[in-house]
């Protein structure tokens, strides 16, 4: 049997799924989820190298959670889902908005110490939004260099936003219900940088 890596599950948005699973995944899986590698992206060692935290219950849930803590959760549903809902804020359908993110075998700690990553170890607050800020930003620039290839196959940047959205979706085998709100992020996001 081989050896899992370190994880921590981070909770990303919905629609950046499809795209993270074919851009930063293998075939490894841990609870139905493949393990997402961020190794090889610009600026991730720095995030991975920020404080974490050793504490594998959180209430309620954060934006992370330890691979220890997931366990429990999961356990937990399967024995009382309103009970969970009430203790930890979480359910089924929350879960699955988290990735499970390879993690070094090494972290930081409040102190400053390098020490093994384990089960109980989870991002710290900063770390947590630094990991989703460099995942968000790595989604919008492969959608906006999908956005470039697809006005380049058009002829011309003269189409509507949804249009380019859906492909996007169809190539990233994301589902249409996240449609909507991608494009109005993009838009939001063209306006600011226009």
């Amino acid at each position: 049997m081989r050896e899992l890596p370190p994880i921590t599950w981070l909770r990303v948005t919905d629609y950046m799924h499809g795209w993270i699973q074919q851009e930063l995944t293998g075939e490894l899986k841990i609870q139905e989820q493949r393990v997402v590698c961020v190794e090889h992206l610009k600026g991730a060692h720095e995030v991975l190298r920020m404080e974490t935290v050793e504490a594998p219950v959180e209430r309620p849930v954060g934006k992370s959670i330890s691979s220890t803590f997931r366990n429990c959760i999961d356990a937990g549903l399967d024995i009382d889902e309103d009970a969970m809902r009430e203790t930890y804020g979480v359910t089924r359908e929350d879960l699955k908005l988290y990735l499970p993110i390879e993690c070094p075998p090494k972290c930081l700690t409040r102190n400053g110490v390098l020490r093994r990553w384990t089960g109980d170890t989870r991002f710290g607050r900063q770390q947590t939004s630094a990991m989703q800020q460099l995942l968000r930003d790595t989604f919008w620039e492969a959608v906006e260099r999908f956005d470039r290839a697809y006005a380049q196959k058009m002829g011309s940047k003269d189409y509507p936003a949804v249009d380019m959205i859906e492909a996007f979706c169809a190539e990233t085998k994301t589902p249409d219900i996240y449609v909507d709100a991608m494009r109005r992020e993009w838009q939001r996001r063209q306006k600011r940088h226009s």
